[in-house]
């Protein structure tokens, strides 16, 4: 069974291209959005919510059913934090960006600010006391919710690091799979500060588990960069919904595919190397996806064209009996009745050869990305033969 998405870091989704892909493929993505919290969504991620698509967790029943004892693991870094990654060191290096949860602007813009829900119990005494940590906003950031105090800033390296690591968690303990739109927090590849802090926070190794979801994430989002088309953006998110509707199915088929690489996929994950584990993902998505897929497209483009062709060919084209009768009866000129017996012929074709194309779509383990790929373009062929069917072919 295919987990569902946990996003982080953020509340809300910054990148709504990311959540139409991502919708695309995990039953739902799931926030973590603290009790009483109030959002305001894009109107794309408002549609996902209104489908329960895009879903809210309260992290606090989350973090009490983990048990995750932090203080311990900090407790014997807290030397090597305080001297990368206090939040006098993040002034100094970061003054004049942010990276917070709420609306940009703070006291502090050099800070990341995490809601104060989303810690442990005696975690954000320690991290202060260790200077680590900044309790509260003084100036509240104009359509930020939550009052000053429910805010805890952090050095930007080190609040990625903690949403890496709390995502991976209560993934972990909730049976989620970690998701972020946010290239250089993605778990499986973070950058190089969130990776070192990372490190720090957790005492070392990635559990297994974590591992397994971020090689999971990061194949499915370049697999899926081979259905969605460019311009992704200007496809409505009721279509993403309907998709997911109309091919239930078939996506359930990939799902079965892709858990059957998932310990080859976590293998890839654990390449130290950035660039080495990223021309693996490449290679693996090429080998198990893109070759796979234009084998599919083209033993479809021969069975779209051959059987059309050969009706082409054909000396005459003896339409059904029941239309030739009331053809004769109604006295239509021999021209307009050879005209409907081609027309009735080629829609025939097409029937014949778009249930041709659906069985080995659903044969094929790639079968799900060209279906969405047919979903999210423009059609073809079957458009014309509609048309010719209706008498308004060559119409604009």
């Amino acid at each position: 069974m295919q987990l569902p998405g946990l996003y982080f870091p953020y509340v809300h989704v910054r990148d709504d291209e990311w959540l139409k892909v991502a919708a695309l493929y995990w039953p739902s993505v799931r926030r973590l959005v603290p009790s009483g919290y109030s959002k305001h969504d894009s109107p794309t991620a408002r549609i996902f919510a209104d489908a329960k698509l895009l879903l809210d967790e309260d992290p606090g029943p989350l973090l009490d059913s983990v048990g995750w004892d932090l203080t311990e693991v900090l407790s014997h870094n807290v030397g090597r934090l305080r001297r990368d990654y206090s939040i006098k060191r993040a002034i100094a290096t970061y003054s004049g960006q942010s990276w917070a949860e709420g609306a940009a602007g703070s006291e502090i813009p050099a800070l990341g600010w995490i809601h104060a829900t989303k810690f442990p119990p005696r975690v954000v005494n320690l991290l202060s006391e260790s200077g680590l940590a900044q309790r509260g906003r003084i100036v509240t950031p104009s359509g930020d919710p939550g009052e000053p105090e429910e805010w805890i800033g952090l050095h930007p390296a080190l609040a990625g690091a903690y949403m890496t690591a709390l995502a991976g968690r209560l993934s972990i303990g909730g049976a989620f799979q970690p998701l972020t739109d946010q290239a250089d927090l993605r778990v499986a590849t973070p950058s190089s500060d969130v990776r070192a802090a990372l490190s720090l926070l957790i005492g070392g190794k990635r559990p297994e588990a974590d591992q397994g979801s971020a090689g999971v994430e990061t194949y499915i989002l370049l697999a899926l960069q081979q259905a969605r088309p460019k311009n992704l953006e200007n496809i409505p998110a009721e279509k993403i919904v309907q998709i997911r509707q109309d091919l239930d199915g078939e996506l359930n088929s990939f799902r079965i595919y892709v858990s059957s690489m998932r310990a080859e996929l976590s293998d890839l994950a654990t390449i130290p190397d950035e660039r080495r584990r990223l021309e693996s993902f490449a290679y693996h998505v090429q080998q198990t996806i893109e070759r796979p897929l234009r084998e599919l497209e083209k033993g479809l483009r021969l069975h779209r064209m051959e059987p059309t062709r050969s009706l082409l060919l054909t000396s005459s084209f003896a339409p059904p009996a029941v239309i030739g009768g009331a053809l004769g009866a109604g006295g239509a000129p021999p021209a307009a009745a050879a005209a409907a017996g081609v027309a009735t012929a080629i829609g025939g074709a097409w029937w014949q050869v778009s249930s041709i194309r659906a069985q080995a779509k659903a044969d094929s383990p790639v079968g799900y990305l060209l279906d969405v790929r047919d979903h999210l373009t423009p059609k073809t062929l079957a458009s014309k033969a509609r048309k010719i069917l209706t008498g308004t072919y060559g119409r604009r």
